[in-house]
């Protein structure tokens, strides 16, 4: 392995991270510090994006630790794919082209006249220092006015990327020096919104209200509660579960994986009165056509 090879890899590592953020979350960006939950949540990303798998010990030899040898090529192929390229070449090739646009640049950079130079660099300091850095502030409660804590914000930047914001409490706190914000707050227990604010003050504090997702709450209820009635429970489930439901139950600690059911076999579970599924926790729903298209979830003890 080359020294440009390597770095090549800790370049695609790094593109790999920012699309698994663009849609999940992590406790670092760094995908070298991802552990537990943050890699079954990146396998199953992986396996719904390219149709591919990576073990935890491979993850671990590749991504946490200091590398010798590159991967194999089908390996680097997948993940090149999960980055938004055909391939493994086709990711060195677009990358060679920025660097020799770059050099490019550099070298006309470095004739362009002396007094040019000063003008750019003068217009360059008065924009920074016109621009005022703000304290903003957002918290979040339901429609009792108690906080939310289990949800997911996202900042969704001006180029349209999004970056994931540390929730304290039930609240999220960064800086900018934009005029305008917009945010993804995103819940299994609450409905997904986008908010966009000016920001008219310095430091800017909001409290947002959030709407209860009635059927994530209903199908928690159905899976701690009894019934006599298990037929018009599942009536009831059939309406509100898509017929192509991606349904996962997470496990955690000792017994760590991910199981698989489908739409009847979940539904059945639920259903009779000594059901294996009870107490369910939902970690991630998603809706199409007003019905259940996506569940993860896992067992309260």
């Amino acid at each position: 392995m080359t020294e440009k090879e390597k770095i090549l890899f800790e370049r695609l590592k790094k593109e790999v991270a920012r699309t698994f953020l663009q849609e999940n979350s992590a406790l670092s960006p760094d995908i070298s510090q991802w552990k537990g939950e943050d890699i079954v949540r990146f396998q199953e990303d992986l396996s719904d994006k390219v149709k591919g798998r990576v073990s935890e010990k491979w993850f671990y030899n590749y991504f946490r630790n200091e590398i010798q040898k590159l991967p194999r090529i089908d390996m680097l192929n997948l993940l090149s794919q999960y980055a938004g390229y055909q391939n493994w070449a086709d990711f060195k090739q677009k990358h060679f082209q920025k660097e020799n646009r770059k050099r490019t640049l550099n070298f006309e950079k470095k004739h362009m006249a002396g007094f040019m130079l000063l003008i750019l660099l003068g217009i360059f300091i008065f924009s920074l220092s016109a621009k005022t850095t703000k304290k903003v502030v957002f918290c979040f409660v339901d429609e009792n006015q108690l906080p939310v804590t289990q949800i997911k914000v996202s900042w969704i930047l001006p180029d349209e990327s999004e970056k994931i914001l540390p929730i304290d409490h039930h609240c999220v706190s960064f800086r900018s020096d934009l005029d305008e914000i917009r945010l993804l707050i995103k819940s299994p227990e609450y409905k997904d919104i986008i908010i966009n604010r000016k920001i008219t003050t310095n430091p800017y504090r909001e409290t947002i209200g959030l709407q209860t997702d009635v059927l994530a709450l209903l199908l928690q209820h159905y899976a701690a509660s009894q019934t006599d009635n298990w037929q018009k429970r599942r009536e009831k489930l059939q309406k509100i579960i898509d017929d192509d439901a991606m349904i996962y139950q997470q496990w955690f600690g000792n017994n760590k994986g991910i199981e698989l059911y489908d739409k009847e076999d979940f539904i059945a579970q639920l259903c009779v009165p000594n059901g294996l599924i009870k107490n369910i926790k939902i970690l991630e729903i998603e809706y199409k056509n007003k019905k259940i298209s996506k569940l993860r979830f896992s067992t309260k003890p």
